[in-house]
Parts: structure tokens; sequence; C-alpha cells
């Protein structure tokens, strides 16, 4: 847990989590005074249309809601000396010196893309318990607000968004807990081996299933049929 807002960037994101080695880390002179959290709601339709529940629960991947965060900030990269501590990756010795080296980790830690996806990197946002997330940046503004006598900017003033990033699976077993019984409508391709690995993240309770629904076969569902995945037994 970093007592100072740091920004870490990876090339990849699986299982809902940043992936990789990190390529870049910034790491904030001074904690922004405040922040901003967004919420962005989006719903995953069906093909006619409408989303698919059962009692008000997401009964499967293919029709899910959730919520996305989104982060904005403020902060000041310094080096005219007034600060304690100098820009990320710099040193003490050259203060009052240029900050192009701070701003150019800043850009490989929020938006360069990286030598492994050749894509903005997906970025980990970490404050002790005020923030952590993951996803990526949006937007990011600099403006240089100060220069030395040589005309290189030694503060500047920047303005950074980020979107989380949701993983699917993560977000579907979020939703579909072993813990709620759920009755889906089956569809045409349905097999309970997919349904349960999909429900219970294991296929191998297909059995089991089968003989609670009394089905005659499992291989090839009836379409429209309605079939009882029951809580699993702790």
């Amino acid at each position: 847990m970093s007592s100072k807002l740091t920004i870490a960037a990876y090339p990849d994101f699986r299982n809902g989590d940043v992936s990789g080695s990190s390529v870049a880390t910034f790491t904030l002179q001074l904690n922004p005074e405040q922040f901003n959290v967004e919420y962005d709601t989006e719903v995953e339709q069906l093909g006619d249309g409408e989303p698919g529940t059962a009692s008000g629960v997401p009964v499967s991947a293919r029709s899910r809601a959730y919520t996305k965060q989104k982060l904005s900030l403020n902060f000041l990269v310094d080096n005219t000396g007034i600060l304690p501590n100098p820009p990320s990756g710099m040193s003490m010795f050259r203060m009052g010196g240029s900050i192009s080296d701070a701003m150019e980790i800043l850009y490989k830690a929020t938006i360069k893309p990286t030598s492994d996806s050749h894509m903005a990197p997906f970025v980990h946002v970490e404050w002790g318990d005020a923030i952590d997330l993951k996803g990526k940046v949006t937007s990011l503004s600099i403006e240089y607000v100060r220069f030395n006598s040589s005309g290189a900017p030694i503060r500047a003033k920047v303005q950074l968004s980020v979107q989380e990033e949701v993983d699917e699976t993560v977000i579907s077993r979020q939703f579909q807990s072993p813990d709620i019984t759920r009755m889906p409508t089956m569809r045409e391709g349905d097999t309970l081996v997919a349904l349960c690995n999909e429900f219970y993240d294991d296929p191998s309770y297909f059995i089991q299933v089968a003989n609670l629904n009394d089905l005659p076969q499992f291989r090839r569902l009836k379409v429209g049929s309605v079939i009882r995945f029951p809580p699993l037994e702790k």
C-alpha cells in the first residue's frame, strides 16, 4: 500500500487484473487534494434487445449489467525546488532543470504504446485506501506553467482521467454466484457442460444437474426448456 499515489503501466489485462511486467511507474510528488469518480452503467443485451433475467438476477454472460468507474484527478509536476522531493525518476541534484525526463516517464506510464502490444498500456492507479483502479487512460492534459532561464519547463499542471477496465468473465462470475438458484431458458447451442462451467466455474457438475432435472440425455438440450441450476452446497 503506497502512501503516495502511483500510476503503473502494464502491457496486458487478464482475469480482472493487470498482467505482465510493469513497463513504467510514475509517483506523484504531492497527493491530490481531491479527485472525482464517475460511474458509467453498461447493459449487455440479448439478440431481441431485452436483457435476460430470472427473478431480477442476470442468468448468463449474455445478459448482465455492471458499473464502470472513471477516475479524474489533477496534480503537479514540479522541479523548482519548492517541494521536498523531485519529480518521479529525477534526481535531487537536478533541481531547477527541465522536467522532460519526468514527463517521459509519465507518458510511458499512461499512454505510450508498449513494445509488447503496440497499444496504450493498462494502468493501475493506487493510493492507500482511497484509490485502487485498473483500466486505461482516456485523457491526459499537460499545461506547462513555469520555465527556467533557458526556457526549459520546470513545472506542469496535469489532468488525468482513467476508465476502469472490465473483464467480462470476472464480472459474470460476480453476478452468477454459486449460492443462488438459476433457471435459464435453453437456447440453440446451449450445453450442460458449458452452462455448468459458466455458473459454477466447473463443468463436472453436469451429471448432477442432469439427474436433478430428470433429463433423459444431456448432449442435446430442448430449445425453450427451463433447467434448474441449484446453489452449491458448502
